[in-house]
């Protein structure tokens, strides 16, 4: 299944958000370079093409087979994994908690608010994860095993030790599985800000580009965000949302945000908001 970034409706919340999980992930030959590949054990490197390979099976499973999966959330799911990585011992090919410790978690998160108003609990959650592959044993110990993907501990485990995992937007990596940040902090550059931009979306920021740059209105990118500036006042921002839009959000305006999904028809109207705020800035700097 290949999943479609142009596509703009969707059936439900949670094929929505499978839906933005999957044209997010960076393929291995992008973001396994030389220089991670090098820091990598046999383990972990084996580890990240199962990942790659793993979180793709999961994310169609999840699309085609959502009320096997509801009414958890896939953002539910995600942190069940992050929490699976985060702890206990890698023995072998397996994640091994203390039963105790695995006990104390579980009761936690199964009288958490989102747990309760949703209905749901972190056995059935697993159970539903079991069907691509993920298993566990409870004995005097719980023991994570993987059927399919054996290795995928040892690059989960790197992964939730990896600089600044738990900072946004960082923690997306492990979803998008962005394996550049496993040993270093790492900034997606502008394209691959807009990797999952829709093709109108393409087409709007590279115009929005080409005007913005004869005009001396920089661009760069601030905390995963494209941005533009003229003389010292933000201008626009670029980004791209999963939970409102499927595609691109622009927020424009001085005092005054517009927001928008915007398609090739909303070009024209967005260059002469960018043209207006400019003649505003100079206006103000020529009176000074």
């Amino acid at each position: 299944m290949t999943f479609d970034k142009n596509q703009s409706s969707f059936t439900s919340e949670f094929r929505r958000s499978v839906w933005w999980w999957a044209v997010g992930i960076v393929p291995p030959e992008v973001s396994l370079t030389d220089e991670v590949i090098a820091k990598c054990t046999p383990d972990v490197l084996q580890g990240c093409h199962e990942w790659h390979e793993y979180f793709n099976t999961l994310c169609i499973d999840m699309y085609n087979n959502e009320t096997a999966y509801l009414p958890a959330s896939p953002r539910q799911y995600r942190d069940i994994l992050e929490k699976i990585a985060a702890g206990g011992a890698i023995v072998g090919d397996s994640i091994v908690y203390p039963l105790q410790e695995w006990e104390t978690y579980r009761t936690k998160i199964n009288r958490s608010k989102a747990y309760v108003t949703a209905g749901i609990n972190l056995d059935q959650c697993l159970n539903a994860l079991s069907r691509t592959g993920l298993n566990y044993e409870i004995n005097e110990s719980v023991i994570f095993t993987h059927t399919r993907y054996p290795k995928i501990f040892h690059a989960m485990r790197v992964m939730q030790n990896s600089p600044g995992v738990r900072n946004t937007p960082v923690r997306h990596h492990f979803a998008h599985c962005e394996f550049r940040q496993l040993f270093k902090e790492y900034s997606a550059n502008y394209d691959e800000l807009l990797r999952r931009a829709s093709d109108d979306s393409l087409y709007i920021a590279q115009a929005i580009y080409d005007y913005c740059k004869p005009q001396k209105i920089q661009r760069y990118i601030h905390y995963g965000i494209i941005k533009y500036k003229y003389n010292g006042t933000r201008i626009l921002d670029i980004n791209l949302y999963g939970d409102e839009h499927p595609t691109m959000r622009i927020n424009m305006g001085i005092s005054e945000k517009i927001r928008l999904n915007p398609t090739r028809q909303d070009l024209d109207m967005i260059l002469a908001n960018i043209a207006k705020m400019k003649a505003t800035i100079d206006q103000n700097i020529t009176k000074i």
